[in-house]
């Protein structure tokens, strides 16, 4: 072996300093050369996305950033392949949804790419008139300030909506009494989140468990944006999967529900059928200053909502009830805008301005119900009217508030609307289905009564000096037209009572008058049984005493109110059997006092002396409505709250107490 040479400290200080210099020389090279660098362009992550412009050992900085967020990596040995790391299905489009079927148990990841995010807004289409029960200046305001938060910022603002569409089954041995768990919805609210779900950080997540079959969340996003779906495990008795709609858009929710407000009201029931009302769907009418939009509402054809309802029984609808394409699939009664004309439906639907106020609002009349039977139903929008479907803005449709009503269980009462004259009548009358099967027949009996009635009071009010100077006329508050509107709005009220299934229960109910307990009932022909007929009847128990009267020692058979109808035409004609009348509100009487000359000699009857088998008050101790009026909403028994009209009535009161004064004076 030869020496090795023995170098100089000079020659030492070189040899290192050459060394240095190649080895930079060699790294320069590596990093500058364009074949490593168009590689590593082309590697592919362990999601299956391309790697741009990034070292090639990024399997190494993948795994140690997973590892941070707290995801557990474990990469093959032989291929460097993560092996456990979720797959995220990509959401196609905006406003799109996707369908999928999910076990118990299971989770599934999605991924709404950034190229969605960041593309042009979609149109939203002609929609409805305005927003149902908003004014339009409000309207654009929110629409305006839904723009400006869209557009502001390096972020956009998603929208992610979520329906059941189907859900596990009961096959249990007892009866279902439960729905079946909800799904969650997880949705990330940092970018570095990208595999939300039950095991995610919560810091980093939003967790929306779905409300009886619909959920929705709004984040502020950049870049790809990840969400789950979650499926828990099922309970003793449940077998099956979910199917789900999940959509996300940069312009709203694809899916809607309001859960607070009950848009939809209960008019009436018979043993058949039920009449349902939407709300006001704008506040205006025929003769406000907006005018126009009131004609806009009023002329859409096919009429804008539908409505979905099945019995209470139909454990189908159980945990779906915010979930438009679940009760697409489980309801057993639907209203659909693309109903052709002459199809065999059990709904009928029509936009009507009936009511107090007379403004738009849509009704629906459902037929062949079971008797004595409950149901719930829910008012629906299908798509935003405009459209609906993939790609429409909205176009998964809307829920509000599930109502529930109970059909009456005999055909003593019918339900009746769209008479000619007393167009604001809508709600169930007295009835028999073999004197009267047809219910066109004791729809014309009425309006003939009714029409003949008003005649001969028109025939006295054209004796009266109408058109005449202000100092000449009756009174300076009220003219003929009041007490010609007056009039009718009595005699509508009081000649077709409102009419339900006999009863003796309503110690409480006291706005309720037992009818017409001298007959047989219609179905039986049986009468009522002597113990119930004599026995002492009081219209009201804290009535004032009368001194020397003897007006309440009487009996159900003895006195009239209760013997007979208030309306002879009944009796005679229809002859129903016994049925509770829902009394007319007082008001109707007073305002048609205070509306009209006292030349034609008007009068109501005093508290105590007969007011209150004729009449009841418009609202009860608690609050409710508590009396019967043409146009009215709600039946007493189904009131979830304070009248909504009962301001308008005090103020009707009001005025007629005032022209009254005025007249007299």
């Amino acid at each position: 072996m030869f020496p090795c040479p023995k170098l100089t400290p000079l020659q030492s200080r070189f040899v290192a300093s050459l060394a240095a210099l190649l080895l930079l020389g060699l790294i320069y090279w590596s990093l500058s050369n364009p074949h490593f660098a168009y590689a590593a362009e082309l590697e592919i992550d362990g999601r299956g996305r391309v790697r741009d412009k990034e070292d090639h050992n990024w399997h190494r900085i993948e795994r140690d950033r997973l590892v941070e967020d707290g995801i557990d990596m474990h990469v093959g040995e032989e291929e460097g392949v993560d092996r456990r790391a979720p797959t995220a299905n990509a959401i196609g489009a905006n406003n799109a949804p996707v369908n999928l079927n999910i076990q118990a148990g299971n989770t599934t990841l999605w991924v709404y790419n950034n190229n969605l995010l960041m593309s042009p807004h979609a149109e939203r289409g002609a929609g409805l008139p305005s927003t149902p029960g908003v004014a339009r200046d409000l309207e654009v305001q929110h629409a305006e300030l839904r723009r400006r938060q869209q557009q502001s910022g390096e972020t956009r603002r998603i929208y992610v909506s979520i329906n059941t569409c189907l859900q596990p089954e009961w096959n249990g041995t007892a009866v279902q009494t439960a729905a079946p768990p909800q799904l969650t919805l997880f949705v990330a609210t940092r970018a570095s989140n990208t595999n939300p779900g039950p095991a995610g950080d919560a810091s980093s997540q939003v967790s929306v468990p779905l409300q009886e079959g619909w959920a929705n969340a709004s984040v502020r996003a950049s870049g790809d944006w990840y969400m789950s779906v979650h499926a828990p495990s099922l309970p003793s008795g449940f077998v099956g999967s979910w199917n789900y709609e999940l959509a996300v858009s940069i312009d709203d929710y694809y899916h809607s529900a309001d859960t607070e407000t009950p848009f939809l009201s209960l008019v009436d029931t018979d043993s058949s059928s039920a009449l349902l009302v939407t709300q006001n769907l704008t506040q205006v009418n025929a003769t406000s200053t907006s005018a126009e939009l009131f004609k806009q509402w009023m002329a859409l054809s096919p009429p804008p909502f539908v409505m979905f309802a099945a019995n209470v029984n139909h454990t189908s609808t159980m945990g779906i009830m915010n979930s438009y394409c679940g009760w697409r699939n489980a309801a057993q009664i639907s209203a659909s805008q693309r109903d052709v004309e002459g199809t065999d439906t059990n709904v009928q639907m029509g936009m009507i301005i009936r009511g107090i106020d007379n403004m738009p609002k849509e009704q629906f009349y459902i037929t062949r119900l079971n008797a004595s039977s409950s149901y719930v139903g829910v008012l629906a929008l299908d798509g935003n009217s405009t459209d609906s479907g993939s790609g429409v803005v909205g176009g998964g449709g809307k829920i509000w508030q599930p109502l529930s009503w109970k059909t009456q269980t005999s055909g003593s009462c019918a339900l009746l609307f769209n008479l000619t004259f007393c167009d604001e009548v809508a709600y169930a009358v007295p009835s028999n289905p073999r004197t009267y099967p047809n219910i066109s027949d004791l729809r014309q009996l009425f309006d003939n009564y009714t029409s003949t009635s008003y005649q001969a009071f028109n025939y006295s009010l054209q004796q009266i000096p109408c058109n005449t100077t202000s100092d000449a006329q009756y009174s300076l508050a009220k003219n003929c037209t009041d007490c010609a509107a007056a009039y009718k709005e009595w005699l509508c009220a009081v000649s077709i009572p409102r009419c339900e299934e006999f009863s003796l229960n309503t110690s409480e109910e006291l706005h309720r008058q037992p009818r017409n307990m001298g007959q047989p009932f219609f179905d039986t022909a049986s009468m009522l049984p002597a113990s119930v007929l004599n026995a002492s009847y009081t219209p009201m128990p804290d009535a004032p005493t009368i001194p020397g009267s003897n007006a309440y020692q009487q009996t159900y058979f003895s006195s009239n109110a209760t013997r007979h109808s208030r309306n002879p035409l009944i009796d005679q004609s229809i002859q129903p059997g016994p049925y509770n009348e829902v009394l007319p509100c007082e008001d109707l009487c007073y305002n048609l006092v205070a509306s009209c000359p006292a030349s034609l000699q008007f009068a109501c009857p005093y508290r105590g002396r007969g007011l209150e088998a004729a009449y009841a008050p418009h609202l009860d101790l608690s609050g409710q409505l508590s009396c019967n009026y043409p146009g009215a909403v709600y039946p007493p028994e189904h009131s979830a709250g304070a009248d909504v009209l009962a301001p308008v009535f005090r103020v009707l009161t009001l005025m007629a107490l005032v022209a009254l004064v005025v007249g007299v004076a």
